[in-house]
């Protein structure tokens, strides 16, 4: 009985380790003011999720240098997009940065919006 009950124990503690080491998937947006801001001056803030990196934002970024920039800080994991050409084409490649940085979900002023839905509802 001893046996099992440790084996149990075990199972869950490696079980809540592993869940506990995932990365967040959902990143903070800007409030639906600063989009309309933001739409016209062509610049946005994100806060990446929980365990996002300076490297892995460098590595995806370099895909999208022909529609923005993004200057991220990690202590902060604040990514401040800056578009090249302020444009609903180049608003709409931000969806794809996001996601190829692990972001399923933005939070938009509480509301959780799939990042398909983005483009769509917000930066359209």
């Amino acid at each position: 009985m001893k046996t099992l009950f440790y084996t149990f124990l075990m199972v869950i503690g490696f079980g809540s380790a592993t869940f506990a080491q995932e990365k967040s998937t959902v990143a903070i947006g800007p409030s639906s003011a600063d989009i309309t801001s933001g739409k016209q001056s062509g610049k946005f803030m994100f806060v990446m999720p929980q365990g996002t990196t300076a490297e892995e934002v460098a590595h995806t970024t370099k895909y999208y240098t022909n529609y923005f920039t993004v200057d991220f800080k990690e202590s902060s994991r604040e990514a401040k997009i800056t578009l090249v050409n302020n444009d609903e084409r180049s608003r709409a490649v931000i969806t794809r940065f996001l996601i190829s940085n692990g972001v399923q979900e933005v939070n938009i002023g509480g509301t959780m919006v799939p990042v398909g839905d983005l483009f769509e509802k917000y930066l359209k």
